[in-house]
């Protein structure tokens, strides 16, 4: 009897593993057996996880290793959507196609990727049959898909152009949109094929600032004066705000536009542009001096992300210079003739016309040792222990210096043989004593070259040509 158990639990284990592994596949799993969509909306769910990737499934969109197809036939023209119910990152690609197996023709802003970018929104033709292809990877599953009518955009056409009230988030969508014919083009662009348009009327004088708040790096954004559609302003990356100085009581109008790539639904701000505050973001030397050419970078520091087409710096010296325009940090180098700490002074304008000034504090104080003596014995012998002398001398402030002797080896390279820490007053000067014993390497190169290095503890030399001096002393066995 036990035996008869043990064989039906392991035929229905087998028989249960048996069914797993040759689960059917989804009834859509082929192009051919396309599930038929009669009419918008239409919602389906499906399983993709033992749907198997035809040879010939289009790649022109993305790639799968399961995919599942759809078929609907437009009867009017229109725009439609297609969504999954999946968070993205684990979405399946969504893309359609017309024609025939085999000679399929993808159809353009028809282009979903799991991660959320591309288009999912696109135009149809009366009477044309639309293949729409779902490609499932590592989150192939259950997944329902949506497909449905979208109204074209209320404001697609400029003379249909919706109002923006100040300080007042307005949403649209470049998805269910077109270009009109002849409609003016903004400087900054020349291939997008979808745009809505707003309007704002200035009620207050000054730099308005607009942007789409969504970053969609493909979008453009323009401004136009009046119905002349005289252009203000334009930038071809929605994230960055576009800015123009605004009269009061008169209408500019805003374009926005997309490709077919990635063309989805925007939110249009309008608001005070933000204020520049140009700044020397860094200046070098850290420790600057009166024998150092000291770099300025200036940086704009706009929040709308625009250059200094200009500007002027004063030193707090007495005199001042040009700050170039460029399209990054524009360098001005100066040399101060004398120590103290000045008052620096950074004026500069953006190409929109807003204008800002800055100043800050820079402390000018320079820093001198100098070696001004070496000695060491004329000749030796292998043995000997010989003084060597540093003589040092500095005039600006006291310092604590550190003094090093070193010896050059056959290779060229110096070693440290000898290492002094001590106080330098202001104005003084010191003479520092170094015994040395010489060794035969000196022998065998015929002399010992010495060097004597000084450096300021603490603080960088701002003139450190003199730091440094060499002896040399001929030597035998």
């Amino acid at each position: 009897m036990r035996a008869l158990m043990i064989g039906a639990a392991v035929a229905l284990t087998a028989a249960l593993l048996h069914g797993t592994a040759h689960a059917a596949p989804p009834s859509n799993d082929d192009f051919a057996d396309a599930t038929t969509i009669s009419s918008l909306p239409f919602t389906s769910t499906v399983d993709t996880r033992d749907g198997a990737a035809a040879d010939d499934d289009p790649t022109t969109c993305d790639w799968g290793t399961s995919s599942v197809w759809y078929r609907y036939t437009a009867p009017a023209d229109g725009f439609v959507r297609m969504t999954t119910d999946r968070p993205d990152g684990e979405n399946p690609t969504l893309s359609a196609y017309t024609g025939t197996r085999g000679a399929l023709t993808w159809t353009p802003g028809a282009c979903k990727y799991p991660h959320g970018g591309g288009s999912d929104t696109f135009a149809v033709t009366a009477g044309t049959t639309y293949h729409f292809l779902l490609q499932d990877r590592e989150f192939a599953g259950p997944v329902g898909f949506r497909l449905k009518l979208v109204p074209r955009a209320a404001n697609d056409d400029f003379a249909a152009a919706v109002e923006v009230p100040f300080g007042t988030d307005v949403t649209g969508d470049t998805g269910p949109a077109t270009l009109e014919a002849g409609e003016v083009r903004p400087s900054c662009e020349s291939s997008t094929t979808r745009s809505v348009w707003y309007r704002y009327t200035a009620d207050h004088a000054g730099f308005i600032a607009a942007r789409v708040t969504q970053y969609l790096p493909n979008a453009t954004i323009s401004a136009f004066r009046g119905s002349a559609l005289t252009e203000v302003d334009c930038l071809n990356s929605s994230h960055r705000p576009l800015v123009f100085a605004a009269t009061p009581g008169e209408t500019y109008y805003l374009r926005v536009a997309d490709g077919i790539y990635s063309a989805a639904p925007v939110t249009v701000r309008i608001e005070d542009a933000p204020p520049i505050r140009p700044d020397a973001t860094y200046v070098l030397p850290d420790q600057p001096g009166v024998f150092d050419e000291v770099r300025f970078g200036i940086e704009p520091n706009d929040p709308a992300g625009r250059w200094l087409r200009g500007g002027e710096i004063h030193f707090g010296d007495g005199t001042s210079a040009p700050i170039r325009a460029s399209e990054g940090v524009s360098q001005v180098l100066h040399t101060y003739a004398a120590d103290g700490e000045y008052d620096v002074t950074i004026f500069g304008y953006t190409a929109d016309g807003r204008s800002g000034t800055t100043t800050r504090k820079l402390k000018i104080e320079t820093h001198d040792v100098t070696v001004t003596g070496l000695s060491a014995p004329a000749e030796a012998v292998v043995g000997d222990a010989g003084t060597v002398e540093v003589s040092l001398g500095t005039t600006r402030y006291d310092e604590d210096v550190v003094v090093e002797l070193l010896r050059r080896k056959s290779t060229g390279y110096w070693d440290v043989v000898g290492t002094v820490t001590r106080p330098l007053p202001k104005g003084s000067t010191a003479v520092v004593p170094f015994t040395y014993t010489f060794a035969k390497e000196d022998a065998r190169l015929g002399k010992a070259t010495l060097k004597a290095r000084v450096r300021i503890a603490g603080h960088e030399d701002n003139h450190p040509v003199d730091n440094e001096r060499v002896v040399q002393t001929t030597v035998v066995e």
